[in-house]
């Protein structure tokens, strides 16, 4: 594929800025002792997750009466070990050609915040823990599932006056499909499916980032 230039580069987060292995949402969850609520719901999602979007509302139910500040926290250290090789050289490569660049993610967006400030993203959405004087209350304010997050990108394409034509979507699971499907590039980045690879227009098996930069 010839390399062609873009306006803005959007990501998915986990299995693409991070390393993870059930995701930031669970994994933070499991940091907080909650080992065991976190394997019946990935179980659950295993299941579900073909058939649609489940599992976010009960997720953010493990995070009752904890302080933002503190989630804050530990999102940070988080983030620090779980940081895609390369991926900060990428990022500064990317805004130093004035490209725009951008996050969408179903994890909770205290991660996606945390993420922003160490890579320098020009917007990030994730979704929104409900707080009560700085405490989660358990609910979700804004859900971000697989069919948000379209519409997610369009409303930020419309912001920064970018077309379609001029975005790609870097992503690693089903979830990103819908959000793939209107991107001018679309790119499969260690695709955990089959049926991700048949929608990307591009399939890159590497756990360096820098792979990504001969398509942009």
């Amino acid at each position: 594929m010839t390399k062609r230039a873009k306006q803005m580069v959007v990501f998915d987060v986990d299995g693409v800025l991070l390393e993870v292995e059930k995701g930031g949402f669970k994994e933070v969850a499991e940091f907080l002792g909650k080992e065991k609520e976190v394997a019946k719901l990935h179980a659950e999602y295993e299941k579900r997750k073909n058939k649609g979007p489940w599992g976010l509302e009960q997720l953010a139910e493990l995070f009752k009466n904890y302080k933002k500040t503190y989630l804050l926290q530990i999102a940070s250290g988080y983030i620090d070990v779980r940081l895609a090789k390369n991926v900060k050289q990428v990022i500064s490569k990317l805004k130093q050609r004035k490209i725009i660049v951008g996050a969408i993610s179903s994890n909770p967006q205290f991660i996606l915040e945390v993420l922003a400030k160490k890579l320098n993203l020009d917007f990030v959405a994730g979704n929104i823990l409900q707080y009560k004087h700085n405490i989660a209350t358990g609910k979700l304010k804004r859900k971000v599932d697989r069919y948000v997050k379209p519409e997610v990108l369009k409303n930020y394409m419309k912001k920064y006056k970018v077309s379609g034509k001029d975005v790609v979507v870097v992503g690693d699971s089903i979830t990103d499909i819908p959000m793939g499907e209107i991107a001018g590039l679309f790119i499969a980045f260690n695709p955990k499916n089959g049926e991700l690879e048949k929608e990307a227009d591009v399939i890159i098996n590497s756990r360096d980032m820098k792979s990504i930069l001969k398509y942009l």
